[in-house]
């Protein structure tokens, strides 16, 4: 059943205008930086039984995302809780994430710095996203906000 609904995912978010009559995709936060998006993203079906959390990257309207298993997402709060206490003008690899039970299994590459940088790696190319300091707040709210989300 998960598995379905991770490969549904990808599709919806690789074609945002797709729409998915079983469930509900909410976009919960929004982040924007030199031009390009970064979106959490919880899919919900069977009345909000089975739920999927989700980070998007677009740029240049093309999309890309990781859908991640509830019992996952502490897979990324933990990467994000490494990457906002680094404090270095270059880039520093912080660790990775990979995408189970969709049909591309994207990889998630976060490094930080100048700011945290994340990179999906999947069947559309990279798309990277660099989060500012400045964003840092509310991006660690919105993280937050995810998990209380996803548990059950």
């Amino acid at each position: 059943m998960m598995r379905r609904i991770l490969f549904a995912l990808a599709l919806l978010l690789l074609a945002p205008s797709a729409a998915l009559a079983a469930g509900q995709l909410v976009i919960s936060a929004r982040f924007n930086s030199g031009g390009n998006e970064f979106d959490f993203g919880q899919y919900t079906e069977n009345g909000g039984k089975d739920k999927v959390a989700i980070i998007g990257i677009e740029i240049r309207n093309q999309r890309t995302s990781v859908a991640f298993d509830p019992a996952e997402w502490h897979s990324f709060a933990a990467l994000w809780q490494q990457a906002q206490s680094v404090r270095s003008a270059t880039w520093q690899a912080v660790g990775t994430y990979k995408e189970t039970g969709t049909t591309e299994a994207a990889l998630l590459t976060i490094s930080a710095g100048p700011g945290v940088q994340f990179t999906i790696t999947g069947n559309k190319g990279p798309f990277t996203f660099v989060l500012l300091p400045g964003d840092y707040v509310r991006f660690d709210a919105a993280v937050k906000q995810m998990a209380s989300w996803a548990s059950p």
